[in-house]
């Protein structure tokens, strides 16, 4: 039982030491020559990827986005944009997780309040 654990784990560093293959690139632009960044990443059950950060699109404060792209080809799937209240403050998102039931959560916080 040892040797086999033990060639086993001789093996698992080799394996994981493999190059890895891009398999496809996806650009968000939101427009208006901002910079949009994402900070959180993980996966469905299916291996599509979900991607979620700041966007700004010139209209505002940044929003929090959440997109989901094809494992396949990186289309995207769905999207969502989440504006501050007052349409001017930014948001951040701090982190994503599934639930039980599939769905997706988001976590996210208010950077700064608008004046107007």
């Amino acid at each position: 039982m040892r040797r086999s654990l033990f060639a086993l784990l001789l093996a698992l560093p080799a394996i994981s030491m493999a190059a890895p293959t891009q398999e496809w690139t996806a650009t968000y632009d939101a427009g208006g020559n901002y910079v949009d960044a994402a900070t959180q990443a993980l996966t469905d059950p299916a291996g599509n990827l979900v991607l979620g950060g700041t966007s700004h699109d010139g209209a505002g404060g940044a929003d929090i986005n959440v997109t989901l792209y094809d494992r396949a080809d990186g289309s995207v799937i769905w999207e969502a944009r989440m504006q501050a209240y007052d349409h001017t403050s930014d948001m951040a998102i701090d982190g994503l997780a599934w639930d039980n039931a599939g769905d997706i959560l988001m976590a996210g916080r208010l950077l700064g309040c608008g004046t107007g």
